[in-house]
């Protein structure tokens, strides 16, 4: 009996010392880890020499934001938000994929007109115009 109280203190000694020396083992390795902190607006952006609008995305500068253009141009089309026939913002969406349509798809891969397009049905700029005033 006394063998086996014996053996369950060392077992007891070595899982409690063992679960120290990990807690501590992990707390280093997380301090490790953490990256430096970089202030990007510091060091990049206060040496960007833009003296108008810098796009906070493609870093391009512009006159204004509206002339943004979206980051991926291959794969997105940027649809200019307008109330009162006066522009106010921009959203970048997925291009529509109209397999079934080339002429149609031809249109909207064209970045002087695929905005305009306002196709019902269609994941276009019409419909985030609606999405982006709630009539979705």
């Amino acid at each position: 009996m006394r063998f086996i109280n014996f053996i369950a203190s060392v077992a007891f000694f070595v899982l409690i010392t063992s679960g120290f020396f990990f807690n501590q083992q992990e707390q280093q390795h997380h301090h490790q880890q953490q990256p430096e902190e970089i202030d990007y607006q510091k060091s990049f952006l206060g040496n960007t020499h833009c003296a108008e609008y810098l796009c906070p995305v493609t870093l391009k500068c512009v006159k204004s934001h509206l002339e943004c253009p979206c980051p991926y141009p291959d794969s997105q089309m940027k649809c200019i938000i307008s109330e009162n026939k006066v522009n106010i913002d921009y959203l970048c969406i997925s291009k529509p994929f109209l397999a079934d349509n080339a002429a149609l798809q031809a249109i909207y891969d064209d970045p002087n007109q695929g905005h305009k397009l306002r196709t019902k049905g269609i994941r276009d700029c019409g419909w985030a115009e609606d999405a982006y005033f709630g009539r979705a």
